[in-house]
Order: C-alpha cells, then sequence, then structure tokens
C-alpha cells in the first residue's frame, strides 16, 4: 500500500531556490534563456534523427510547429495521476 504523499509538482528544492534567489534579474534572464535553447536543440537532434532527409531550415519549422502545437493544447481540468 503506497502511504506517502502524492505530488502534483516535484517537491520545491530549497537550495535551487536559494541559489536562483541571489542571481540578479538579467542573470536569471540569461539563465531561462540557455534552458530554452537546451530544450530546443533537443527537439531540433530528436527531429534530425527522425528525419535526416529534411534540410535544416525544415527542421526548424518542424521545431516551430511543435511548439505552436503545444500552446494550443489545453491543460487538463483534473491532476495526472
Amino acid at each position: 500500500m503506497d502511504t506517502g504523499p502524492k505530488y502534483r509538482f516535484d517537491p520545491v528544492d530549497h537550495n535551487f531556490m536559494r541559489i536562483r534567489g541571489r542571481l540578479t534579474p538579467g542573470e536569471r534572464l540569461l539563465a531561462m534563456l540557455a534552458a530554452r535553447e537546451w530544450v530546443v536543440s533537443a527537439h531540433r537532434v530528436r527531429l534530425c534523427r527522425r528525419y535526416p532527409d529534411l534540410s535544416p531550415q525544415e527542421i526548424n519549422l518542424k521545431v516551430l510547429e511543435e511548439i505552436e502545437r503545444a500552446e494550443r493544447r489545453q491543460t487538463r481540468p483534473h491532476p495526472v495521476s
């Protein structure tokens, strides 16, 4: 029987929050942009493997299509279990 707490999100990493809290607004923005760059790069690599015949421009368009599709998705009215 599972008696542990069920979280909708991962528990807060207080150490990470303290470190992030010391950053200036500009440093926070740079960290966010670096994370976004990593995620987009990961999508691009996955698409390159899936569609090896597409040009870099076509891969970039597919990345944009995925972002657009994700933005149109509705959020779930209930937590995922």
